[in-house]
């Protein structure tokens, strides 16, 4: 026989008898009827074989199709081409999950959150602050999802104000000296510190007399000198090496005497690895606060290996903008002592403001945070719950991460309930060089949109001074209804049994025995088209 089809044998070939297929004599019959597949052969005619005829020749009158042979192929294709497309279905799925719908960044639809834009009088160049809507919609650390289109969807010049950019910030080194003895002195109304002449900051008694100090222990803190400010202090810039690996919370405290002394800051330093750089920087953020005649003590707890070199105090005469806080919603306690929760995707999240029930009573409390399930928990922040203290903040350190667990200290009795949490979001400025035609629209939330900022100098009019002070304000209409409160996950326990992880396990597995199904079934479609092929 020739090769297999849906048509007949030997196709274009010449009508020709077919020797014996079935073993002997005619497989149709002197009638010419031809086997066919899918049933007996010879229709009514006893004698058939249920594969080919066991006898009478096969007359292929017209060319001779192939009973089994046929089906095999028939089949067999068919399965092919059920395969097939199965396949390709999947294919285009993937490519479809792939290429979202709407995330042309050129189109304000690719966009999670648009918001109508106010302009104001005075000018087409006008300052714009994103309001709290947009703060949490971004997506991208570079901020690059953030747009402004006009009526007809035509991009709008925008720059980035950076902090800093109205000349109002400057920056101060201060004298460092280091703290000889115990380190308690910060905050330890019985013991003083006294400066001597050889760049030291001795503790001492209340009357005056130094305390024994071993001379081959290194200082367990120091002081900075910042009496000479005379503006308000946004931050301090420290120059520290910390080892690697190994958290280091440094607790910032001032004082006008060197005996009494008031919390300033809190903030946790972390160095992945050697050689790195650490996580959140070495700077400490400061609420324009006046340490004008001031001194300001660090301490690190007694941790290891810390050296700090050297400090630069961040003023401004202007006051520096605000966080903005966004309520959050209420997670339910892992336990007592432990609050986990996991957050949506926050690029601009800088501080979780913590405010514990009134009558929990003193509690030292440590924030930790990761990107994976299988990722080891990081030391972000601490700080210590007092009743009456109000909110206490807790720094991030560094980019926003996926999941986070707050951890009270095992030596207190806990949380009697969840505390509530504020989101701290930095601020974000923008210079808006209005054109097109109005109204006006701003975009924002889109991780596929890069950056297309200006720089200052670029959208500024030409040949007059760049000041931002003297520039109109757009306002931004906040979308209408209830306030907005940030949705927060309750976070997977660590637990291999947790419900959440089983069910992904689940999933996982059963997604790979449907593939391995798959893949068995085209392996058994392809061995019989080959072995039809070989008949």
């Amino acid at each position: 026989m020739d090769a297999h089809g849906d048509g007949a044998d030997a196709l274009r070939a010449p009508p020709r008898f077919a020797r014996f297929v079935a073993g002997r004599g005619w497989a149709a019959g002197r009638s010419g009827d031809q086997a066919a597949a899918g049933r007996y052969v010879q229709g009514a005619r006893v004698g058939a074989d249920r594969d080919l005829h066991r006898r009478g020749c096969a007359d292929a009158g017209d060319r001779l199709f192939r009973a089994v042979a046929a089906q095999k192929d028939r089949g067999g294709e068919a399965g092919m081409s059920t395969s097939k497309l199965v396949l390709a279905l999947l294919m285009l799925t993937a490519t479809a999950c792939d290429q979202t719908p709407g995330t042309d960044p050129s189109k304000p639809d690719a966009y999670a959150l648009q918001l109508p834009l106010e302009p104001a009088a005075g000018g087409a160049l006008q300052r714009l602050a994103l309001p709290a809507e947009a703060l949490v919609a971004v997506r991208r650390a570079d901020l690059g999802d953030i747009r402004v289109f006009d009526s007809r969807g035509k991009l709008v010049p925008i720059a980035l104000v950076e902090e800093g950019a109205d000349d109002s910030r400057r920056s101060a080194s201060v004298p460092v000296y280091p703290v000889v003895g115990p380190a308690s002195a910060l905050g330890d109304s019985g013991l003083s510190i006294r400066i001597e002449g050889n760049n030291v900051a001795r503790v001492v008694t209340v009357d005056s007399s130094a305390l024994p100090v071993s001379k081959a222990a290194p200082p367990a803190a120091v002081l900075l000198d910042t009496r000479a400010l005379r503006e308000p202090a946004t931050a301090i810039a420290l120059d520290v090496g910390i080892p690697a690996g190994k958290p280091v919370t440094l607790t910032l405290l001032t004082s006008a005497n060197l005996k009494d002394w008031e919390p300033l800051a809190e903030k946790v330093l972390f160095r992945p690895g050697d050689g790195l750089a650490l996580l959140g920087g070495a700077t400490v953020a400061l609420p324009g606060v006046d340490l004008r005649d001031r001194y300001v003590g660090i301490s690190w707890g007694g941790a290891t290996g810390v050296m700090l070199r050297g400090a630069s105090v961040i003023t401004s005469t202007a006051a520096p903008p605000a966080r903005t806080a966004v309520s959050s919603s209420a997670v339910s306690l892992a336990n007592a002592h432990e609050l986990r929760f996991d957050l949506p995707d926050m690029a601009r999240l800088a501080a979780i403001r913590l405010t514990e029930a009134a009558s929990d009573g003193v509690i030292p409390a440590k924030l930790f945070g990761r990107d994976h399930a299988e990722d080891p928990w990081v030391l972000l922040s601490a700080t210590t719950l007092r009743p009456g203290d109000g909110a206490n903040l807790l720094d991030l350190s560094g980019p926003p991460m996926t999941s986070y667990r707050i951890l009270a200290d095992s030596r207190t009795a806990g949380f009697s309930a969840p505390p509530t949490l504020e989101l701290l979001f930095d601020p974000v400025e923008l210079l808006v060089a209005l054109s097109g035609t109005p109204p006006y629209q701003l975009a924002v939330g889109q991780g596929a949109a890069p950056a297309t900022y200006l720089t200052l100098t670029e959208i500024a009019p030409q040949g007059n001074p760049l000041k931002l002070a003297d520039l109109p304000r757009a306002k931004v209409t906040a979308p209408s209804g209830p306030p907005l409160v940030v949705a927060l996950r309750t976070g997977a326990s660590d637990d291999a049994l947790d419900p959440r992880k089983l069910m992904l396990w689940a999933a996982l597995l059963l997604g790979t025995m449907v593939l391995t199904f798959a893949a068995i079934r085209l392996m058994r479609v392809a061995a019989r088209d080959a072995a039809a092929k070989d008949e």
